[in-house]
């Protein structure tokens, strides 16, 4: 089974898009899975939205940027649904485990959890359990994809290394303790594209900036341009 596994990385999502569009007549995979923003990209990528419809809603201000998130999750949620196989990655703050929500039962709530950055955005209650960022524990979920039976996973990274030299320490000793990093089996073939330079401060990944994501589509398009073909 062929697998798209898209990361965290709040605004840095721009990226994964611009790197979508160089990928997507080479790649078709069967099934997505997607944390935080990767969760987004990933749904939209499910439903059959071409990459340059993608883009384009990068470049809307009033769909991209977090102060509408919720509300756009709904109207995207009902007008479309996806038409592959897909999955989206949220953390159970009481157990501090993630936790993986697939096809029927994915709601804008379940991707409300994931992109619920601590701090930054309000975390989610579904059912009686409350959720939080999906990337949080991993912001690179390929052990959800293997989970689910992938054997050739493709993977966007664009959160390599948080952007914040005060958060960088805090980060790595929480995921030491709380982090999901099971060793990949050898049957499974796993590439993963990491933007080619550095994308930007910790500020550019939560504050919607046009000339920002213009770049970082571009630059996701070259680093998938330069690295498959």
């Amino acid at each position: 089974m062929r697998a798209l596994v898209l990361s965290g990385g709040g605004m840095f999502g721009a990226w994964q898009a611009g790197a979508w569009a160089a990928m997507a007549e080479g790649f078709q995979p069967d099934l997505i899975v997607g944390a935080s923003v990767g969760s987004l990209n990933g749904y939209v990528i499910a439903c059959g939205v071409t990459p340059e419809s993608l883009r384009e809603l990068w470049l809307d201000e009033n769909f991209a940027s977090l102060s509408r998130l919720r509300a756009n999750l709904r109207t995207l949620t009902v007008q479309h649904r996806p038409g592959i196989d897909y999955a989206v990655v949220a953390t159970d703050l009481f157990r501090m485990k993630p936790k993986v929500f697939r096809g029927s039962e994915v709601t804008w709530q379940h991707l409300a959890a994931s992109c619920a950055v601590p701090l930054v955005l309000p975390q989610v209650r579904i059912g009686r359990r409350f959720y939080s960022d999906g990337g949080l524990l991993n912001p690179l979920p390929v052990y959800a994809a293997v989970e689910m039976g992938a054997t050739d996973i493709l993977a966007l990274q664009a959160l390599p290394e948080m952007p914040s030299v005060l958060l960088k320490p805090f980060v790595r000793g929480f995921r030491a303790v709380f982090g999901v990093y099971p060793p990949l089996e050898r049957s499974v073939r796993l590439r993963v594209l990491e933007p080619g330079a550095p994308l930007g401060s910790l500020r550019d990944a939560i504050q919607y900036k046009r000339s920002n994501v213009e770049r970082w589509l571009e630059q996701g398009y070259r680093d998938a341009k330069n690295h498959f073909h």
